[in-house]
């Protein structure tokens, strides 16, 4: 077997070559990892290294189980080395990049203001703050951080776009495309640069702006599943219903598992007056997530759409099951049990319908089923009230 000094060489090289670091980490964004030969080749040499007890302090061992997504053993090598030197700047940042990878962004914030205390000139610090107080939910600490990074490091494109999606967050839309505009200006192909753009677009009310932008997402990365999920949402929005089946039919292509977009695809379908395809839709949505209210609900409707009315009631009630405060589907479920003339069914949907959308009421008073419902119920209320001032 290779000396100590050897394994520790080859893996400094593996680092490099797959720009990791050897010293203080080069991460992927947001949390990429090793794939692959470069994943098997560092693993192994790990492998040959935990025989040799005296390597596993060294920060390059750290990186290496960074690298590999060893987060906790990662942890463990830098904070020992920071036991025994408490300024050690690069094992103080590669331990709050860890943290970050654990899903401990406090402890995260907490080792990346020491690093900027030691260092207030890194870029890089100033940056994983960000992403810090972001995975915090802490979004104008966020943008602080990432303003911080830029004005550091000129064209810093990561911070450039996590302020983008940070601003988005926070419903600044017109400010998060300004920030889009830069990143797609210093990487024109930047595919989810474009996509975000074009969600922010679409929030403005600019849809076929967002549509451009998406298209473009797409040309850049023919595998963008969101941004043609976005595209399609958006042309389902401009009732452009061919181009959002052909949208949700490429996203399913990329991800089969994907429910949402089943039951999607399964509304433009009924737009088109397609009930067959889009029961067809919403039944694959429920297979892959049996507590889909929402594609329960649009499974009924669509059956109800065929005459398939016990279907359709067992549906709305299954929605129901699922979420009991869904007030579709009270709603329906109220006008089946009208058309079935079971009031006694009928009236505690329609009643908690309408306690959860009080708009209902005028729908509900317009309705051929649950009109005559309603003057029912009036009337025993009145009748009600009668008997009782008749006893007093």
């Amino acid at each position: 077997m290779p000396s100590t000094d050897r394994l520790l060489a080859e893996l400094g090289e593996l680092l490099t070559e797959n720009a990791i670091g050897t010293g203080r980490l080069t991460p992927r964004p947001r949390g990429g990892r090793l794939t692959g030969d470069p994943r098997r080749a560092l693993e192994q040499t790990l492998a040959f290294l935990e025989d040799t007890p005296s390597s596993l302090g060294c920060l390059v061992y750290g990186n290496g189980c960074f690298a590999v997504g060893r987060y906790t053993d990662a942890a463990a090598v830098y904070q020992g080395i920071l036991t025994l030197q408490s300024d050690d700047l690069d094992a103080r940042f590669n331990l709050g990049l860890t943290h970050l990878r654990l899903k401990d962004p406090r402890q995260a914030v907490e080792n990346l203001n020491l690093v900027l205390a030691q260092d207030p000139s890194m870029a890089e610090a100033h940056y994983q703050l960000g992403n810090a107080y972001d995975d915090m939910g802490e979004g104008e600490s966020a943008l602080a951080g990432y303003d911080q990074a830029k004005a550091l490091q000129s064209g810093y494109l990561q911070a450039i776009y996590n302020k983008g999606v940070s601003l988005a967050k926070l419903g600044r839309h017109h400010e998060a495309v300004a920030e889009f505009d830069q990143a797609v200006a210093l990487r024109p192909g930047l595919s989810n640069a474009y996509m975000n753009r074009g969600a922010s677009l679409d929030e403005l009310g600019r849809h076929q702006d967002a549509i451009n932008d998406y298209t473009v997402a797409i040309e850049c990365n023919p595998e963008n599943a969101d941004a043609y999920f976005n595209r399609a949402r958006t042309n389902y929005f401009l009732e452009n219903m061919e181009d959002t089946i052909e949208d949700y039919s490429k996203v399913l292509s990329l991800t089969p598992d994907d429910a949402e977009a089943y039951n999607n695809r399964g509304l433009a379908f009924d737009a088109l007056g397609d009930y067959d395809q889009a029961l067809e839709d919403y039944g694959r949505a429920v297979t892959l997530r049996p507590d889909f209210a929402e594609s329960l609900s649009n499974r009924g409707a669509a059956s109800e759409a065929l005459g398939k009315t016990e279907e359709a009631l067992d549906d709305y009630l299954a929605a129901l099951t699922a979420a009991p405060n869904f007030a579709a589907a009270h709603y329906n479920a109220a006008r089946l049990y009208a058309r079935l003339r079971d009031v006694d069914q009928c009236l505690p949907h329609l009643e908690k319908a309408m306690r959860l959308v009080p708009e209902l009421r005028s729908d509900a008073d317009e309705d051929d089923e649950l009109g005559w419902v309603l003057k029912l119920r009036q009337l025993k209320q009145e009748r009600g009230r009668g008997t009782g001032e008749a006893g007093a």
